[in-house]
Order: structure tokens, then C-alpha cells, then sequence
């Protein structure tokens, strides 16, 4: 049990910690590419998928038209799957500024619109975004920038949470600063993993149709590009901005959701193989892989500790400093005002996101998954003329 015990808890270390700290050392040894801006700017469409989404659609229009890139490279896509809302009359509403709205009244799900979507484009490149996020002027020239280079299929960019509402900013807060700087060492190695879905540019070559009931489609987009043969950066000078998720309850069913997902990505066997791609695997298996059955890891843990515990003052250490962990993570459970201290905030943030993993993962393995999806309520970030900016500068992530 011992053996066991250790073993758990080193591919645990290696997940949680090793791996991170190994992308840290590896970027720092080399510096990464200052991508400037691209001298001839190629044409580019603006795709942006849509249910319900009338709180925010205005604002991200205005947002789109008022980005720096000229007007005649530029399409911008809205794609309405089946809204009911106010969705469909905004979108008219912009058409004499250029703006062209594909309305399916039948809802049928995120991948079976951006495949039409992107079918209906014109341009090189590609940039799928989501309505709520709003993009700093610059942005998409500097993602369009690193497309010059040969070799990398797609770049995305630094997309920040304004978390002022959140109610587990704390933990957060941590989670993305780490994955943003995992993003880096990644980038910088070979190729990031996977791109975030509220922003990214890629060459409209090497879209592939998604299957109808796809729940990640950045994710089976980003690992079609890889296996293809082509890399994705990550550009953190492009920044853009989007409300976080108010509520830890939301963002509870948003990670099931995200989960499910990576389960169905495993059953189909989109990921990236060792013997075309292992830089790619490599990192597909430490940074995603692992981090999915993490719970379980987590649990094997605790418990092969709990049989060991009277094996000497290490092992009994070790189990109390696992239960303070916990019951500090029960405490911010319990109370929304602990949570705002990083002490409580922190192993809340990290219990409950395990958590759903695992209802997620079980949730994928066991029932039959639908493409279509339930929007996240948040507000429109006020959009800046200058780069957008958060009180906690918090990136977001998708997967």
C-alpha cells in the first residue's frame, strides 16, 4: 500500500506541479518571438456563433467594426442557432455596416453551425470568437501576425476575466495565471495544446467539419491543426475581455460540460499520436490527460494515505495536511465571505472544479451527449479603446 500510496502521489506531483515548473524552465531558456504586426494583411472572417446571446451581441459588434484592421480585409458572421431572443434582430440591425447574419431557426448545436458558418466564408483566415468577448483594437492584427510564419496553423490570445462578481475570484484567479503561463511554455516548446475558444485565428485550410453532437469544438479544432502537421502559438499580446462566471454554481456545470466533452474527444481518438506529433502527445497527456482523471488521482491519494497513516510521522503529516486542505475547501463551501481570502478560496476553487470533473468525466463515459449547449449568463465588458483591462487581469480558458 505504501508503493501505492507513492505512486499516486508522485503522478499527482507530476500533474499538478513537475509538469508546470518543466514548462516554466523550458520557456525561460529560450525567448519567444516578438510576431510584431503582419505588413500585408491577408482577409480574414469573423465568425461569431450565437443562441441567446441578445445582452451582448451589440456590444460585440460595435466591438468587431471597430477593431484596426482595414474594412475591405474584413467579414463579420453571425451565425444564429435557433435564438429566441432579440439575437436575430441585432444582427439585422448591422447588416448596412457589413455585417452578414446567417439565421438557422432550428437549433441544432455549436459545431453544426460554425460548419455552415465557416463554410459561408470568402477569406484566408479565420477568427472564431464568442459574442461575449471583446476584443482590445489590436488584437486581431497581432494573432494574424504570427500566421506569416511557416508552420503555425493557428494563434490565440490572451482572453482576460473580469471577476469583480465572481464569488471564487481567489482560486481562480491562481488556476488561470498557471494555465496562462503553462500556454507560454507550450507555445515556446512547440505548440500549445489547444487554443481558447473566445479567441483565435487560424487558416481557414485546415478547418474540418465538426461531427453534429462535438461539444469541444475549439478543442477538436485545436487538435486537428496538430495533426495536421501544424503548430499553434499563444500570443499574450493580444488581449480581449469577458465577464467571469458570477456564480461557482454556474461555473460548476460549465466544467461537467467542458469534461463531457474531453470524455468524447477520448472515445473518438482525436488526440495527437506519439509517433507523429510527440511533442504534442507529450503535452496532451501531461497538461490534459492527467488533469481529467485528476479527481481520481486525488481520491487514490487520499485514501491509500488514510491506510498508511500510522507508518511513520510523514504519512500522518501528510493525511492532516490533506484534511486541512479539504476542510478548508468545505469551509468556502459553506460561507461566500471566506472565500474571498486566498487560504479558503483557493482549495475551494480546486476541490469544486474536481468535482466536476468527475461528475463530467462519469457524465461523458456513461450518457449520450447532445451538440447543442446552454449560454453562460453574463453581462458585455465595457470595450476600451485601449487594451482591455480587469482589476485582476485573470485570462480565461476553455478547456
Amino acid at each position: 500500500m505504501i508503493e501505492l500510496f507513492w505512486l499516486t502521489l508522485g503522478v499527482t506531483l507530476y500533474a499538478y506541479m513537475i509538469y508546470p515548473l518543466l514548462l516554466w524552465s523550458l520557456s525561460a531558456l529560450r525567448k519567444a518571438h516578438a510576431w510584431g504586426e503582419s505588413a500585408a494583411l491577408p482577409g480574414i472572417a469573423i465568425v461569431i456563433p450565437a443562441h441567446n446571446e441578445e445582452a451582448v451581441l451589440k456590444a460585440k459588434l460595435e466591438n468587431a467594426l471597430s477593431l484596426d484592421y482595414p474594412a475591405d480585409k474584413l467579414e463579420i458572421i453571425v451565425a444564429s442557432d435557433g435564438s429566441r431572443d432579440g439575437t436575430v434582430r441585432i444582427g439585422r440591425t448591422f447588416e448596412d455596416r457589413g455585417v452578414r447574419l446567417l439565421d438557422f431557426a432550428k437549433r441544432r448545436g455549436k459545431a453544426s453551425v460554425l460548419n455552415d458558418a465557416v463554410a459561408a466564408t470568402k477569406s484566408e483566415l479565420l477568427c472564431l470568437c464568442d459574442a461575449n468577448v471583446m476584443f482590445a483594437p489590436d488584437a486581431l492584427k497581432r494573432l494574424v501576425a504570427c500566421l506569416r510564419t511557416e508552420g503555425v496553423g493557428a494563434a490565440t490570445g490572451d482572453v482576460r476575466l473580469s471577476s469583480e462578481d465572481s464569488d471564487f475570484s481567489q482560486g481562480e484567479g491562481l488556476y488561470y495565471r498557471i494555465e496562462r503561463a503553462m500556454q507560454v511554455g507550450e507555445s515556446v516548446l512547440g505548440t500549445t495544446i489547444c487554443v481558447d475558444g473566445g479567441m483565435y485565428v487560424m487558416r481557414r485550410e485546415l478547418f474540418r467539419p465538426l461531427r453534429p453532437d462535438t461539444i469541444l469544438d475549439d478543442f477538436v479544432t485545436s487538435l486537428n491543426i496538430i495533426r495536421q502537421g501544424y503548430r499553434i502559438v499563444y500570443v499574450p499580446e493580444a488581449v480581449a475581455t469577458e465577464n467571469a462566471t458570477p456564480c461557482w454554481k454556474q461555473e460548476f456545470r460549465r466544467r461537467i460540460r467542458v469534461t463531457t466533452g474531453a470524455a468524447q474527444v477520448l472515445f473518438r481518438g482525436d488526440w495527437p499520436r506519439p509517433w507523429q506529433q510527440p511533442i504534442a502527445c507529450f503535452e496532451f497527456v501531461s497538461h490534459k490527460l492527467l488533469r481529467w482523471i485528476g479527481p481520481f488521482l486525488l481520491l487514490a491519494v487520499l485514501v491509500t494515505n488514510v491506510a498508511v497513516a500510522d507508518s511513520g510521522p510523514v504519512y500522518l503529516s501528510l493525511l492532516i495536511g490533506q484534511m486541512l486542505f479539504y476542510g478548508l475547501a468545505a469551509l468556502g463551501w459553506l460561507s461566500a465571505a471566506a472565500r474571498e481570502f486566498a487560504p479558503v478560496g483557493v482549495p475551494f476553487y480546486f476541490t469544486m472544479s474536481h468535482c466536476a470533473v468527475a461528475v463530467g468525466l462519469l457524465k461523458g463515459l456513461f450518457v449520450k451527449q447532445q451538440g447543442t449547449w446552454e449560454r453562460t449568463p453574463r453581462e458585455p465588458v465595457v470595450a476600451s479603446s485601449q487594451h482591455p483591462s480587469t482589476s485582476s487581469q485573470q485570462p480565461a480558458s476553455s478547456g
